[in-house]
């Protein structure tokens, strides 16, 4: 026996199968051996399909056929169907073959025994039941990392709470109410993960009404807001990277690129101290972006997810695709000498150990460049030099806040770090990233009148904003407010 074969007994059935001179016997209930029987094309699905479809026939005809008799006279056979249309509540239905008219009535009972399962999910139908339901229609309007991010959500928020058991159709604002200060409570959210959650809520509630499960929609989100955690602007230090440390990490860069003369991953960090990008998106810098001392940024690579299982989402790697987080993250960014220092190495690198990708500037082995190996050198360069561990997107933060310190207009900071909002940018990305002996000479010869170097010498040496061939292009990074 090369196969395995299913045996049927008078007790509980078996698998039979051998290998080698070895023959196994394993014990199968009903569940598993048709499991089986599928997966090993012992049972053909469509002949199942058929016998289940053939049995509901079956039963269904049994319980209505009494509305079905035959005319000896006409030599027809006849049918009623429920028609509330009809002054009798009824309508005549004839046929000259039995099995015609017995379709008809298997249709129609068929049809009303489904709309009957489909008003009694509406009824009793959990929240759990109904995210479920929403959130495989909206795996095919968002990306896999999107999925992902609110899968992640509703585990960590949801399961497990009363709330996700309750019948939709019971749950009323004041059990919203409870359910998001419960949550409050527990969890001590700041305001952004507090609404980051909410939005599982607030969108699976939405479904709802769409789906016509509920006619009027329970989310609101009447909180007591003192109980958000303490959400105060984090410290400068945590957040960019300061002077000292600036050159320090990029001097570690270059040690490690030394030590690895292919390995551009450094040379990565290096460029994003000039350009400001997030990290997808200067993984997805291609050669020919550059122009005129200009670059184009409007890709990014994103991790890719297997979200078939939406219970147990697989990563698949990266790819790089044509857009950027959003649709004001498709810029063109000046290019500072360093930049063009550090793109032109990269390029030589790549020459010289013969690695290429297309025409994208980081690669490794023939592929595109994946995040985790850019995220390796910066966390173990901070390890190495004594600092706290920063992201690229600290990198980022030191970018823009160093514009807006060395004279650069709030408006253009935004657009060069892609955001659609000035709020957002300060909110969020300005910080000071000198160092208190720097601050503390920068107050006392602001209170003296004398001038600070620091802060009317920009660091980053940025070319200036002259025209070019490409000035039309440049409509949306909205440049005119440099």
């Amino acid at each position: 026996m090369n196969n395995p074969r299913l045996v049927g007994t008078t007790g509980k059935p078996i698998i039979i199968y051998k290998v080698g001179d070895e023959v196994t016997i394993e014990k199968l209930n009903e569940k598993e051996i048709l499991q089986y029987a599928l997966e090993n094309n012992i049972i053909d699905l469509s002949y199942v399909q058929e016998k289940i479809e053939m049995a509901k026939r079956n039963t269904i005809l049994k319980k209505y056929g009494s509305c079905i008799w035959y005319s000896e006279k006409e030599q027809t056979w006849y049918c009623h169907i429920p028609d509330e249309t009809k002054k009798s509540g009824r309508k005549k239905v004839k046929r000259k073959k039995k099995e015609d008219i017995e379709e008809i009535v298997y249709q129609f009972y068929k049809g009303q025994e489904q709309e009957q399962k489909a008003e009694n999910r509406k009824e009793n139908i959990k929240f759990k039941d109904l995210f479920d339901e929403f959130i495989r229609y909206k795996s095919k309007e968002v990306t896999a990392c999107t999925i992902k991010r609110m899968m992640a959500d509703w585990h960590k928020f949801y399961v497990g709470t009363e709330f996700i058991e309750k019948p939709l159709t019971q749950i009323t604002k004041i059990d919203v109410d409870n359910f998001l200060n419960n949550a409050l409570d527990e969890y001590k959210l700041k305001p952004k993960a507090f609404y980051n959650m909410c939005g599982l809520l607030k969108q699976t509630l939405q479904y709802a009404i769409d789906a016509e499960y509920i006619d009027k929609n329970p989310y609101r989100t009447k909180i007591n807001k003192k109980k958000f955690a303490e959400h105060g602007k984090k410290p400068a230090e945590s957040e960019v990277y300061q002077s000292d440390e600036k050159n320090k990490i990029i001097q570690e860069m270059e040690r490690r690129l030394k030590n690895n003369p292919k390995n551009t991953a450094p040379l990565a960090v290096i460029l994003d101290f000039e350009l400001g990008t997030r990290k997808g998106e200067i993984l997805a810098i291609s050669e020919s972006d550059i122009e005129d001392g200009w670059i184009h940024i409007h890709r990014q690579v994103v991790e890719k997810f297997d979200i078939s299982d939406i219970d147990n989402i697989k990563s698949t790697g990266f790819e790089v695709v044509n857009y950027t987080k959003s649709s004001d993250g498709d810029r063109w960014l000046p290019l500072s000498a360093k930049a063009i220092e550090t793109i032109n190495r990269v390029q030589d690198i790549n020459r010289q150990y013969n690695e290429c990708y297309e025409d994208f500037l980081f690669v490794r082995n023939g592929q595109i460049m994946s995040p985790d190996v850019v995220d390796a050198q910066l966390i173990r360069g901070c390890k190495y030099i004594g600092i706290k561990v920063k992201t690229m997107h600290k990198i980022r933060k030191t970018y823009g806040s160093m514009l807006l310190h060395n004279g650069v207009n709030i408006s253009a900071v935004k657009d060069m770090l892609g955001h659609a909002d000035e709020s957002t940018t300060m909110k969020h990305y300005i910080y000071n990233t000198m160092t208190d002996k720097e601050t503390k000479e920068a107050v006392l010869n602001a209170l003296s009148g004398t001038p600070n170097s620091k802060v009317t010498k920009s660091d980053q040496n940025i070319i200036s904003f002259q025209k070019s061939k490409r000035a039309k292009t440049l409509e949306t990074s909205r440049l005119s407010a440099l």
